[in-house]
């Protein structure tokens, strides 16, 4: 029989830059459910091999902003144009009552910008040895500071949200169309659900627009169960993750991490939780607004108004 379970949501706070590296890890591992081989001294490995292999999205997951002074020179930042999750503007400061010139980005667009523009300036401050292209790059930008991990004083696109949730197939390929964001999700090619590690089951998503107990419910119910023995059937016979991950349906469960700055979460949220939207998306998506509107009130008010409270 296949387990059921219900979708389920939740933030993945990121406040310090001593954490970025276990964050990572973090959500990288949730790709191939390998969760429990996190300890205190697998970050730095993890975060090697993936670089070495060049699947750097992972990295996305954490952002750091900077703010500098508003002076010639630090303008140059507006015209490297072809650098994918770098955010520019200036800003009125509130603490300082100011023009601030504010960059932020996820540490993958700062080893784009170290590749494709030798500037290194934001690496080199940020740290971690791990990430740097050059070692030592002479920096560009003047006065160059760290304001914030993922979370700042300044504008929507200045603040960032990384979220975990547990939903079906169907709403992340949905939901996975949106690109200014990032994700990392379970692996159903590199996840073999007949193994001990998953129980030797297949773990499906309780269908939020079927009634449960239903006849239309029975229906769908055995037809998980038969996809569940065809799957291990097939796994008996030697099938490899990428030939078992073919007969899985769309209510299959699904690990998804997935990160964006404030400003796209509430045009996703605009979309996704529309009456429009398929109902399991909306669904996820709900649960990731309420989690937003906890923690970000501010930022979230209208949506969480339209969507949830009323």
């Amino acid at each position: 029989m296949v387990r059921l379970v219900n979708v389920a949501s939740e933030v993945y706070p990121l406040n310090r830059l001593d954490e970025i590296c276990t964050h990572i890890e973090r959500c990288g591992r949730t790709c191939y459910k390998s969760e429990n081989a996190i300890t205190t001294e697998t970050a730095a490995p993890f975060i090697s091999g993936i670089l070495k292999s060049g699947h750097e999205s992972v990295i996305e997951h954490a952002n750091v902003i900077f703010s500098m002074p508003v002076t010639t020179k630090n303008h140059l930042i507006f015209e490297l144009k072809n650098v994918s999750g770098l955010y520019c503007s200036i800003e009125q400061d509130p603490l300082l009552h100011q023009e601030t010139l504010i960059v932020s980005g996820n540490i993958r667009s700062f080893r784009d910008l170290a590749r494709r523009h030798d500037i290194h300036d934001f690496l080199l401050l940020i740290g971690n040895p791990l990430f740097f292209i050059k070692e030592n790059a002479i920096p560009y930008f003047q006065d160059l500071k760290i304001e914030g991990i993922q979370q700042s004083r300044f504008s929507e696109i200045h603040n960032y949200v990384t979220t975990h949730s547990i939903c079906d197939l169907g709403a992340y390929k949905d939901v996975t169309r949106h690109r200014l964001a990032s994700f990392s999700i379970e692996s159903t090619r590199y996840c073999n659900y007949s193994k001990g590690k998953f129980g030797a089951e297949l773990t499906m998503i309780e269908p939020c627009n079927i009634e449960k107990d239903s006849d239309m419910y029975h229906i769908w119910l055995k037809a998980m169960n038969d996809i569940e023995t065809s799957y291990m059937e097939m796994a008996k016979l030697g099938a490899k993750g990428d030939q078992l991950r073919m007969i899985l349906p769309h209510s299959t469960k699904a690990d998804m991490i997935m990160t964006a700055n404030v400003a796209e979460w509430k045009h996703i949220f605009s979309l996704r939780c529309h009456p429009a939207a398929h109902p399991s998306v909306q669904q996820v998506m709900k649960l990731i607004l309420t989690e937003c509107y906890k923690i970000w009130p501010h930022f979230f008010a209208e949506q969480y108004a339209l969507f949830i409270k009323d």
